[in-house]
């Protein structure tokens, strides 16, 4: 694979493209069913002639509608795809209490991504999407690419989840070193209270990454509070959400991480994913303490990808380039279709 060259000359992300609009833009919210359960998705773009892109969000448990408006105001993707934003199982709108806890396990989450893809591959008479993920959604993009590269154009990964138990120690560690150099008294307390990892449920796992979001390994841009106030404002602001389905967002990260979280101890992509028959794109950010970059690193080299590999860093950025650096990632995005769209025609 040519190696990326993601030109920092033209990251302003109000540009927009010249020329005549099509008008067969696109704007649903759409129920569908995967895995035996109803699961939302929003599908947004500016032509349907556009490639197909599918976003997995991070997590486990957050929701991806209500980040649509403000995710595309910073990144402008559908401009150049059909974006598909999606609250998976038990996430977001897709929360439903009759959901089995059994099926909330990494296995069922790839089911029902590959599930989805067909769907809209087969909706828009396309033979692959992109697919790209953040944290956990990236390890679940790349799972799901490994087993069914004939539906993968290529696949985009930002800051996943390598080594769940190397990624817990790290953070665990950044936040109690940060903490007792700050003398963060109350920080120190709750850090000593839950212990050393695994941390498998819930309310240790939210202690932990809230230490770590406020000591600036998660975003360096933004607190723990911040960002879940931004969290809030948007479910309450999306067209797409109900006080109904708020209430259930917010229940639903919950049971999603009690259920999901033991499940993710043995979580190691150096065993698990030895290799990967599409394009890959690694992208992290350089100060990330919840994905440790050196892991990162690691993987990257290990990893045997005969379709082509490239890891771009973010240098400015924690775990949420995306959101740190947007402009960047609009542009890195743009240049991918691009060079994939290149190989495709040769």
């Amino acid at each position: 694979m040519k190696k990326l060259e993601v030109s920092t000359n033209d990251l302003d992300p109000s540009r927009r493209r010249s020329g005549i609009t099509s008008p067969r833009s696109i704007s649903r919210l759409e129920s569908i069913r995967l895995g035996g359960t109803e699961q939302w998705i929003r599908i947004q773009g500016k032509a349907t002639s556009n490639p197909v892109l599918l976003l997995i969000q991070q997590g486990p448990g957050l929701p991806m509608l209500n980040e649509a408006a403000d995710d595309n105001k910073q990144w402008h993707l559908e401009d150049d795809f059909i974006v598909v934003y999606w609250d998976q199982r038990a996430c977001g709108k897709s929360f439903r209490r009759a959901i089995p806890p059994q099926s909330m396990t990494v296995e069922q989450l790839i089911t029902d991504t590959h599930e989805l893809i067909q769907a809209l591959a087969q909706r828009f008479q396309v033979a692959k999407l992109y697919v790209a993920g953040f944290s956990f959604g990236g390890t679940i993009a790349a799972l799901v690419a490994s087993r069914h590269p004939e539906l993968v154009r290529a696949v985009v990964c930002v800051d996943p989840d390598v080594q769940f138990d190397v990624a817990e120690r790290v953070a665990y560690e950044f936040a109690l070193e940060q903490a007792t150099r700050r003398r963060n008294n109350r920080a120190l307390r709750e850090l000593r209270r839950i212990g050393p990892p695994p941390h498998l449920n819930s309310k240790s796992f939210g202690t932990r990454a809230r230490w770590v979001t406020n000591f600036g390994g998660t975003n360096r841009q933004a607190t723990y509070t911040r960002l879940l106030l931004k969290t809030l404002r948007q479910l309450v602001l999306s067209r797409d959400y109900t006080l109904f389905d708020i209430v259930g967002t917010l229940r639903g990260i919950g049971f999603t991480q009690d259920q999901l979280l033991p499940h993710l101890v043995h979580l190691d992509l150096f065993e698990m994913l030895p290799r990967l028959d599409v394009p890959v794109f690694l992208l992290q950010g350089r100060h990330d303490y919840v994905a440790p970059p050196a892991t990162a690193g690691q993987y990257y080299q290990a990893l045997e990808a005969p379709k082509g590999k490239q890891l771009i860093w973010f240098d400015e950025s924690a775990h949420m380039p995306q959101y740190e650096e947007p402009g960047k990632f609009r542009q890195t995005l743009l240049t991918i279709k691009q060079h994939c769209e290149a190989d495709s025609a040769q």
